[in-house]
């Protein structure tokens, strides 16, 4: 054994110990009891080093691929001692530690004639390069960053990473080949196959994560707004509440005035418990209380533009949840206030909403005016005039969804002057009042 190749030995052992603390933060694998034994295999497996760096032509090709399976499998051993025991991820963990240093070192056989002080360099390299991200990290204190990031990566895209290194070490190590012509013939149609294979995978991967982002941005805007309407259907509750305590306190003060024939002081006084009642200063009746809630928070929020409300009809009180109602009726009232705040002129506005409930059908119909061109897509969306494209443009995309839970069907019109949505979806009848 040189003394370049012990070095490349001790090189390798540091690369080997770095990859384990990596590993620990990236994974969040714990070290297990057998960890000393575990660190022991790992310096025995990395005795062959030496000679499968040197392959000193004394050792026949057989046993260079002895101690070459002793080396990867004493890794795997150890990796697993370490780590908590044999998984999947120790499998992957070793052949992704395998690609780096291949690839490192083939590129510094290009530039070095020395083979020991090529693999030599290799290892410092790759040492080197994880030191700098072990520190970062510890410096930072990204590991419960990193581990939760890492964590969200589909499995997929994990498998993607593998065969990229996997690849580029093949086209690497053919550079080097004294018949790299005949290397490259075996093994380009492969490489190709894969190459193709994971840009489809990750096109895949992209879409899908595209996807659910945009579902995550839809329950989370619907989340939101049911709780804004719970929270109003709360505060007219309360407010029931509060004067249904006080209502024998205020009936003793009518007896009293009638009593004393104190007429007009007893229907002003009734005057003014109407206005402490919140039912009194509902708008509408629906047939459902949480939508007429709904619908006077929406009308108070369109006067903000000269804007009214307009509602006829009955809205189911079962066959659908209320929630679902909401989703529909708040996004399409929204859409359309949000329609009619873009005009400039301060006239007055109306925004008309009809609902009816036939055999079990549940249909509902909104018009407002526009003040600036409509562009209805063949999948019935609109795109967002907003600048933050991002997190806006997904109530059309909310009712469509909703709608199509329920069997139903939504169609979208528009002129010159005037919007219309129209749905109809069917009544469950294992939804009850």
């Amino acid at each position: 054994m040189t003394i370049i190749s012990f070095l490349a030995m001790l090189a390798n052992l540091a690369e080997q110990l770095l990859i384990v603390q990596l590993s620990k933060i990236v994974c969040g694998i714990r070290t297990s009891r057998s960890r000393v034994l575990g660190y022991l295999v790992l310096v025995i497996s990395i005795i062959p080093a030496p000679i499968l760096i040197s392959k000193p032509d004394v050792f026949p090709k057989t046993v260079t691929q002895i101690l070459f399976i002793f080396y990867c499998v004493g890794r795997i051993a150890a990796f697993s001692m370490i780590l908590d025991g044999f998984s999947q991820k120790i499998i992957y963990i070793f052949f992704l530690t395998m690609c780096p240093p291949q690839i490192y070192m083939n590129i510094c056989q290009a530039f070095i004639d020395n083979g020991e002080i090529s693999n030599l360099v290799s290892f410092m390299i790759d040492v080197a390069a994880l030191s700098l991200i072990l520190f970062y990290i510890k410096r930072k204190k990204l590991e419960m960053v990193v581990h939760r990031t890492v964590g969200s990566f589909p499995k997929k895209l994990y498998v993607n990473i593998l065969f990229l290194l996997l690849i580029a070490a093949v086209f690497v190590m053919g550079e080097n080949k004294p018949n790299h012509e005949l290397y490259y013939k075996i093994y380009i149609l492969p490489c190709m196959i894969g190459l193709i294979i994971t840009a489809i995978s990750i096109i895949q991967i992209s879409v899908s994560e595209a996807e659910k982002k945009t579902t995550v941005d839809m329950l989370s805007k619907q989340v939101e707004n049911e709780v804004k309407y719970y929270e109003k259907i709360n505060a007219i509750y309360g407010e029931f509440k509060s004067f249904r305590h006080d209502l024998k306190n205020h009936m003793i003060c009518l007896r009293s005035l009638i009593e004393a024939d104190e007429t007009e002081k007893a229907l002003r006084y009734i005057d003014e418990l109407e206005g402490l009642s919140a039912a009194e200063k509902n708008q509408f009746n629906s047939g459902n209380i949480i939508i007429d809630a709904l619908l006077n928070d929406k009308n108070e929020r369109a006067a903000a533009i000269n804007t009214k409300i307009v509602f006829s009809g009955r809205v189911p009180s079962a066959g659908i949840s209320n929630v679902d109602l909401c989703i529909i009726t708040a996004n399409a009232i929204d859409n359309a206030i949000e329609a009619c705040g873009k005009d400039t002129s301060g006239m007055p506005k109306i925004i008309r909403a009809e609902a009816d409930c036939q055999q079990g059908f549940f249909f509902f119909t909104i018009t407002n005016p526009i003040y600036e061109a409509v562009e209805i897509k063949e999948n019935n969306t609109i795109p967002t005039s907003k600048e933050d494209k991002e997190h806006h443009g997904f109530g059309v995309m909310n009712i469509i969804t909703t709608v199509k839970k329920h069997d139903g069907d939504v169609h979208l019109s528009a002129d010159d002057r005037q919007f219309r949505l129209e749905l109809e979806l069917v009544l469950s009848q294992e939804i009850a009042e």
